[in-house]
């Protein structure tokens, strides 16, 4: 019997021992991490999901040191974090021996080298910070316009401002479709997707190499222009269930009733939403008696928040949430990225308008009921 055993646990021993040896000659990447002024900790590569950090492996930094090891198929984008140690180091992953350099007291310090991926990413957005620089002057001037109240001059610094937004997604789109092979730039339209209209995603996502297709960055912009196609102006709504305030489920579908109505994507801790209702809480007392709604979707995470911003503002309305904050299952069936947003149904539930704000909303409505 202690024969037997011994005979058994040789084998069980021997065949472990192969299967660790064979994952460790699996594994296709390697990232030599130092951390200067670190010591021994804990460090761990994340990725951001659905607004989430998950961490996907971790390992013991000694000495400042440490290694992380896996298996990649095409590149993808990682974090690198420390426990008890604020920001993180971010690195695109791929196949070979990468090594990331940076310092405990500056993790935005980088040297990273062994990654072309990486490094492409790096410059191209390198490239955009003269529109990051000119676009966060100008809202400095707006913020100062603002307090002096010249309207005229915020109207300015506004069509400047988007006017420098329009020229940077431009960038990016004239990147990627000639660059159809690179996973950066699809992970660059992928991260800055709500810049861009359906038709400009469409032409993006058409143009990737069948030698990328499988990455996770150009599949979610398919996807994201199946929603986006699935949601356009003369498009049916799609309808959801979410609950209201006090915890009652309801419909959109119960609210589309020979009416037209504006489905609103908005949040109390979103200031351009807050600066919104007014001009919505109009249009509603003007028009609501007429055969005009509004149904509020929010992207809140805080309950008592909410229902705090629907009452000061005075939103009279239907109001629904999930309370997941950008992870709304409604805002995904629609696309929403940004906010504020909406769209305008007709009584037979068909989409005829998006992103109606301001002056553009009262037009619309005050065309509709004219007639």
């Amino acid at each position: 019997m202690k024969n037997i055993t011994i005979i058994v646990l040789t084998v069980i021993i021997t065949v472990f021992g192969f299967s660790c040896q064979e994952e460790k000659a699996n594994n296709n990447f390697k990232i030599n991490a130092t951390v200067v002024g670190l010591g021994d900790n804990t460090a761990y590569l994340e990725q951001r999901k659905d607004g989430a950090w998950v961490k996907v492996d971790s390992i013991n930094m000694v000495a400042d040191k440490g290694v992380f090891e896996g298996n990649i198929d095409l590149p993808e984008f990682f974090y690198i974090t420390v426990n008890g140690v604020r920001g993180y180091i971010p690195v695109f992953v791929e196949q070979g021996e990468i090594t990331v350099k940076t310092n405990v007291n500056n993790l935005r310090d980088i040297v990273v080298e062994g990654s072309a991926t990486h490094t492409e990413h790096d410059n191209f957005m390198k490239s955009l910070a003269t529109f990051d620089q000119k676009a966060t002057q100008l809202g400095q001037q707006y913020q100062q316009a603002r307090t002096e109240g010249d309207e005229d001059a915020m109207q300015q610094i506004e069509d400047e401002y988007m006017g420098i937004e329009e020229q940077k997604s431009q960038s990016m789109l004239d990147y990627a479709i000639n660059n159809s092979e690179s996973v950066a730039s699809a992970f660059i339209i992928m991260s800055n997707s709500y810049m861009f209209e359906l038709d400009q995603l469409d032409e993006v996502a058409s143009s990737y190499s069948d030698n990328i297709s499988e990455s996770k960055y150009v599949k979610n912009i398919k996807d994201r222009v199946a929603t986006l196609k699935r949601s356009a102006v003369g498009q049916k709504y799609i309808d959801f269930t979410l609950d209201d305030p006090e915890g009652n489920p309801i419909a959109l579908s119960s609210d589309v009733d020979g009416k037209y109505v504006l489905v609103d994507f908005w949040a109390s801790w979103c200031s351009p939403c807050r600066a919104e209702n007014p001009n919505v809480v109009e249009a509603y007392n003007k028009y609501h008696d007429k055969g005009f709604d509004v149904f509020g979707v929010s992207f809140d995470k805080d309950h008592a928040k909410w229902v705090e911003a629907i009452e000061k503002d005075g939103l009279t309305w239907t109001h629904v949430s999930d309370l997941k904050y950008w992870a709304s299952a409604a805002g995904k069936l629609y696309g929403i990225q940004s906010i504020p947003q909406n769209i305008l149904l007709n009584p037979e539930g068909i989409i005829i308008e998006k992103n109606l704000r301001g002056q553009a909303l009262q037009d619309k409505l005050a065309e509709i009921f004219a007639e």
